[in-house]
């Protein structure tokens, strides 16, 4: 029989379909959409993209990280940021519209165009954490920028338009309804119960051990209780610490080693699958508690009418499952 669980934080539903249980061998692999034509995040066709913004660089000279505007955006400073104007108040209160101010910005995280992000030293992913934290720090200078969202789309199931390992950063006028969601939700269990929900959720999960599938001194890795992918996992500092952009150099240390873990774990487990990795943080301007965390997202199912009509996900592999199996025992 299948299980209804619920977000604490956000109320969101997962159906977790118990009797199904799915294993890594159960799960087909899609297909890996090559590129035709050159990469325009390889060395030597940098001149395919803008130009530099950030850059980690060898003992030679060589860019090992390097980071520019998308030349694709979705959102641009080269907009008007005015409301829209309609011919009167009833199309006013229909057609409501911004220009899409904001930024999107690319992180090539290797100058190699095949390496994973499981295949990379631990100092290589210190750099994307790094060149992170440069770009968001640069970027909420501009007060006009209410959230900046970080996150790597892998496969092109997950998104991924160009296989060379890469990064997004989109910051946007707007706080996302989902992200206000959360806000919302960790603000209304911190006045029921005076403490934080994600605080609460790692000292559980510390105890019950059933769901942990990592951890070291600063950060815990877990499938979620309310999963709502298969394999779903999350990292989270053991610390209570509101934004992410704040971490100093220790965390970025052990933050890095797990993140290399469970990628690693993935690719082995499921022989490269598409995922989106995000990066949940307090808006910047924001005044309210949070705690910020990683959510790693595999995308070993296709969601289909149920879904997207409801909002609630059917996950085939329970977490407690999903953790076994990950963890190297």
């Amino acid at each position: 029989m299948s299980e209804i669980r619920y977000d604490v934080v956000t109320g969101k539903i997962a159906v977790i379909s118990t009797e199904r249980g799915k294993r890594p061998h159960d799960f087909k692999k899609t297909d890996v959409v090559k590129n035709d034509g050159p990469c325009p995040f390889c060395p030597g066709n940098e001149n395919m993209t803008p130009p530099t913004l950030v850059e980690f660089c060898d003992e030679k000279g060589t860019w090992k990280l390097r980071g520019f505007n998308n030349k694709f955006a979705a959102f641009s400073k080269d907009t008007n940021s005015s409301m829209v104007e309609g011919d009167n108040e009833l199309h006013n209160e229909l057609h409501k519209a911004n220009d899409g101010y904001g930024v999107a910005e690319i992180i090539v995280e290797s100058n190699h165009h095949d390496k994973t992000l499981g295949q990379m030293e631990i100092d290589e992913i210190q750099n994307i954490i790094k060149a992170l934290i440069l770009r968001y720090d640069e970027i909420v200078k501009d007060k006009n920028i209410k959230y900046v969202q970080m996150f790597k789309n892998f496969g092109a199931n997950g998104g991924a338009s160009l296989e060379h390992g890469h990064w997004q950063i989109m910051a946007v006028t707007f706080i996302p309804e989902a992200v206000e969601r959360e806000l919302q939700g960790v603000e209304k269990y911190k006045n029921g119960k005076g403490t934080c929900p994600y605080c609460d959720i790692v000292n559980d999960e510390l105890t019950e051990k059933t769901r942990v599938v990592a951890e070291n001194d600063r950060f815990i890795v877990i499938c979620p209780f309310a999963s709502r992918f298969a394999y779903e996992s999350w990292i989270l500092p053991k610390e209570h610490k509101k934004a992410f952009n704040k971490i100093d150099s220790d965390d970025i240390k052990s933050l890095s080693s797990l993140l290399k873990y469970i990628i690693n774990r993935y690719e082995d487990l499921f022989d490269y699958p598409p995922y989106n990795i995000v990066i949940h943080t307090l808006p910047h301007q924001d005044e309210r508690d949070f705690h910020w965390h990683i959510e790693i997202l595999p995308r070993l199912t296709t969601f289909a009418g149920f879904e997207l009509a409801t909002g609630a996900y059917i996950n085939p592999t329970p977490p407690e499952q999903a953790a076994s199996i990950l963890r190297l025992d």
